[in-house]
């Protein structure tokens, strides 16, 4: 049986590479190709998927032009339960394990790993699309059971990331296509779940959770 791939990655050189390489692989072809996140979610709500026919496994980059790759996941999964769903990811940190695993994702492969880890993580989705795999995890889990928990939405997330690298309110509006009063409430729910007063010190205490990347 053939293993339907809609494949999300902006870079387009790597994805068509990726291509390629998906369909080198004996029952394995790309039904579909997105270099956005609002490009993956048009295809996702396509009336052929609707009917289950289409797509069989999500391939799905984690950083995307217009958002995370998460978020598409998660809507995957909401809508679509029975579809494969593997995040691929160059950030090589818990946080985006876990949150793979809080969406819905079927497995996580690091963009470093051999290419015979893309395809196996596909071929296993596909036949246990519920499950979740990726290495590390187990490790990953005990720590974050150590760790002291603050559990940010993704898009408290999304904003936090902008605002640690030095982003305006205005500035993390425009990119999220947000209003400045929403930035500001969802500012002021990461200073209130970080213990913080002011930007630094939510950039302090994010860094020391490993929230963002120092």
């Amino acid at each position: 049986m053939t293993i339907n791939v809609l494949l999300v990655e902006d870079h387009t050189v790597i994805r068509k590479a990726m291509i390629g390489l998906l369909e080198a692989h004996p029952g394995l072809t790309v039904t579909g190709e997105a270099g956005s996140l609002a490009e993956g979610r048009a295809l996702l709500q396509d009336a052929d998927l609707a009917d289950g026919g289409r797509h069989t496994v999500l391939l799905c980059d984690v950083s995307l032009p217009d958002g995370s790759g998460l978020r598409l996941a998660e809507a995957a999964r909401r809508d679509l339960p029975h579809l494969g769903i593997v995040i691929l990811t160059m950030h090589d940190d818990d946080k985006t394990l876990l949150e793979a695993v809080d969406v819905g994702a079927s497995a996580l492969v690091h963009k470093s790993a051999p290419a015979e880890d893309v395809i196996e993580a596909i071929m296993t989705v596909d036949a246990n699309p519920t499950s979740f795999t990726a290495r590390g995890l187990a490790d990953a889990l005990r720590r974050a059971r150590d760790t002291p928990q603050v559990n940010l939405t993704l898009r408290e997330n999304e904003v936090l990331q902008l605002i640690a690298g030095g982003a305006s309110i205005g500035q993390v509006g425009r990119t999220l296509f947000m209003s400045e009063s929403t930035v500001k409430t969802h500012v002021s729910k990461i200073y209130a779940k970080l213990g913080a007063h002011n930007r630094a010190s939510a950039v302090r205490s994010a860094l020391a959770l490993g929230l963002i990347n120092d």
